[in-house]
C-alpha cells in the first residue's frame, strides 16, 4: 500500500508539472502568459505597465532634466557669474593644466591662507547656478587619512583623490548639460536634486582626499544631460565616464567676456550629435 500512496504522489507532482493536473492554475497561468516562453510576453493582468525612470537608485527623478537654466535675455551664460571663493587667490600648481602639477590639472584651485590660517572658514559657492546631481562626504578620507580628510593616494574609496565633492548640472539645451565639480570639501549643505545659484552657500573648502592645503578644486565639463545622476564616485565606471567628457578651463564661465567660447563649444558639440532618419 505505500508503495501504491508513492505512486499516487509522484504522478499528481507530474500532473502539475505537465499542466494537465489542477487546471484552474494551468488556465490562469495561460491567461497571464503567453504560451510560447520564448515569444514577446505582454504585462500580466492586473499589474501595472513600468517604463524606464530617469532615476537613480534613490527611485528620485533627475530635477535637472527639462529645466534650462543660466541664461539672461543677452546672455545664455549669464548665471554664471562669480568664483566659488568671496576672496581668493590661484596657488601655484593650481591653475587650469598647470605644467607645475604632476598630473594633468583638469580644473582650477581656489583657496585664501590669509582666512583658513586666520582659523576663518572659505564659504564655497556654486559659480553657476544648477541643481546637484551628485555629492560625497568621502567619510573613508577621515577614517583613514588625517584630521582634515588629507590621504596620500587616490584610491577609488577617496572618490579617486576628490575627496568630499559636490557635482552641479547646468542644464543647457536638450543634447547638453554643464557640469561644474567642487572637490576636497571640508563639508556640504546640500542634498540630492537641490537647486544652488550663486549667491549661497553650498559647502566649506577643506582638504579631504589627495590635497596638501585647504582649497576647492572646480572641475567644468559638459556632454549628455543625466549622466551623473545619483553617480558614485568612488566607482572606475564613473571616474571613466567623467573623464570621457569634455573638459574646459573653468575661466570660459567665471568670466562673462569669456562666455562665447563656451556657447560655440556647446553649439558645436550640439551640431555634432547623431540625428537619425525617421523610418518611414
Amino acid at each position: 500500500m505505500r508503495q501504491w500512496g508513492v505512486l499516487a504522489v509522484l504522478v499528481a507532482l507530474l500532473g502539475l508539472a505537465t499542466g494537465t493536473g489542477v487546471k484552474g492554475a494551468s488556465s490562469e497561468r495561460s491567461a497571464r502568459w503567453a504560451a510560447c516562453p520564448c515569444g514577446p510576453q505582454g504585462v500580466p493582468a492586473g499589474e501595472p505597465a513600468t517604463g524606464p525612470k530617469p532615476a537613480g537608485y534613490t527611485g528620485l527623478p533627475n530635477p535637472a532634466f527639462g529645466h534650462y537654466v543660466a541664461r539672461t535675455a543677452d546672455d545664455p551664460l549669464g548665471g554664471f557669474t562669480r568664483r566659488p571663493l568671496d576672496r581668493f587667490i590661484v596657488p601655484a600648481g593650481g591653475t587650469f593644466l598647470d605644467p607645475l602639477h604632476l598630473d594633468p590639472h583638469y580644473g582650477v584651485d581656489y583657496t585664501y591662507p590669509d582666512d583658513y590660517l586666520d582659523g576663518k572658514i572659505l564659504w564655497v559657492h556654486p559659480i553657476g547656478p544648477g541643481y546637484v546631481t551628485a555629492r560625497s562626504a568621502c567619510l573613508l578620507c577621515y577614517v583613514d587619512g588625517d584630521a582634515q580628510g588629507r590621504t596620500r593616494i587616490r584610491l577609488p574609496r577617496y572618490n579617486f583623490g576628490f575627496g568630499s565633492l559636490i557635482l552641479v548640472e547646468t542644464p543647457y539645451a536638450p543634447d547638453v548639460s554643464i557640469y561644474t565639480l567642487y572637490a576636497h570639501l571640508a563639508r556640504d549643505f546640500v542634498g540630492l536634486g537641490d537647486y544652488v545659484a550663486p549667491d549661497e552657500i553650498m559647502g566649506v573648502a577643506g582638504t579631504t582626499g589627495f590635497s596638501e592645503n585647504v582649497h576647492v578644486h572646480v572641475e567644468v565639463r559638459y556632454g549628455p544631460p543625466g549622466r551623473f545622476w545619483n553617480a558614485d564616485f568612488s566607482q572606475w565606471s564613473t571616474l571613466d565616464r567623467w573623464m570621457a567628457m569634455m573638459f574646459v578651463d573653468p575661466v570660459w564661465l567665471v568670466f562673462p567676456e569669456n562666455h562665447g567660447l563656451m556657447i560655440m563649444a556647446l553649439k558645436k558639440y550640439i551640431a555634432e550629435q547623431p540625428r537619425p532618419a525617421a523610418i518611414p
